[in-house]
């Protein structure tokens, strides 16, 4: 399986809404807070430029997290965050492969609560898949 990142919050900055633009992680990394399939070459994750971060892994397996932080935002001082939209650049050459686990990393580095994923078969193209949104804070509180 492969996978690209890159994540897009919206601001409101003194009442006017202003979209951040995509932005790609400055750091990936294989965590191994759950499962047993490593990422190798994570880093390869960061732009989407047809260089994967690869994971082989066995029937029923659960890989480890691909970790993505380090985005850099430019987040205006006062400006309150209405949502979060997360896009994820996909492909994976198992028909059979569903995602497990999408959750968003605070900048404390810890696991948000709320869960984003839907269960559904990884593409075998490569595709952006969304999640959250310009209204959707994760379950979490952010300044």
């Amino acid at each position: 399986m492969s996978i690209t990142n890159q994540s897009k919050p919206t601001v409101d900055a003194v009442g006017t809404a202003t979209n951040t633009v995509a932005t790609s992680p400055g750091t990936m990394a294989d965590d191994t807070t759950v499962g047993t399939g490593i990422w190798e070459a994570p880093n390869n994750a960061k732009i989407s430029d047809g260089i994967y971060s690869d994971l082989n892994y066995g029937a029923g397996a659960t890989s480890h997290y691909l970790k993505a932080t380090n985005f850099s935002f430019a987040i205006p001082t006062g400006a309150i965050i209405n949502g979060i939209l997360v896009e994820i650049q996909q492909i994976c050459d198992d028909t059979n492969a569903t995602e497990n686990s999408i959750k968003i990393v605070k900048s404390n580095g810890s696991f948000g609560t709320t869960n984003k994923y839907t269960g559904a078969i990884l593409p075998t193209v490569e595709a952006y898949v969304y999640y959250g949104g310009v209204d959707d804070l994760w379950g979490e509180t952010w300044t």
